[in-house]
């Protein structure tokens, strides 16, 4: 018989106080033993001060942080869904950017991301780690910039350097 779980959204979180209340609401939500990882995926939120956040939860094995951040023109969005694996935390995240630019732009100043194919109004990149991205034209010359990372960390680990990815380097360049 499959497991069916219930999905529990929390509250709406201002990200000036992130640093231990995703945690702290992993915790509460009975998901531990992932702290670095949470920390890790989630750290550049403070740093750019004014987001929000929200998080849900199937079972203990698997927690979900939804959070957006930026500036108008210039966002982000990030969906990332942390599932205990042994002694890993792996980290499943489907990440949006506006780039305050046109896509065309974008791909000029990110060579990293090779066209692939233009399927109606996105264009489909790869990286060179198998990173696939999904480029699509916005209103006012501004480019929408979807990917998916994944990501694993050991459980026991509170140093950054130790972080695994079976994705490799991926970054997108963006103005802040």
């Amino acid at each position: 018989m499959p497991r069916i779980g219930t999905l529990t959204i929390a509250l709406l979180l201002p990200l000036s106080a992130y640093g231990t209340d995703l945690t702290a609401m992993a915790h509460k939500a009975g998901f531990n033993r992932c702290d670095h990882a949470i920390a890790e995926e989630f750290k550049g939120l403070a740093q750019k001060g004014d987001g929000v956040a929200s998080t849900g939860y199937f079972n203990n094995r698997s927690f979900s942080i939804m959070a957006t951040w930026g500036k108008k023109k210039d966002s982000i969005w990030k969906n990332t869904t942390f599932v205990k694996f042994g002694r890993r935390c792996l980290a499943y995240s489907v990440v949006g950017s506006t780039f305050p630019s046109t896509c065309s732009v974008f791909k000029a100043e990110n060579p990293q991301w090779k066209s692939m194919k233009q399927v109606a109004d996105f264009t489909w990149t790869q990286n060179k780690g198998g990173v696939n991205a999904l480029l699509k034209d916005l209103p006012n010359d501004h480019c929408s910039v979807t990917y998916r990372i994944h990501q694993a960390y050991d459980v026991n680990v509170s140093s950054a350097t130790d972080k695994k990815s079976s994705a490799g380097k991926n970054t997108v360049n963006s103005s802040s």
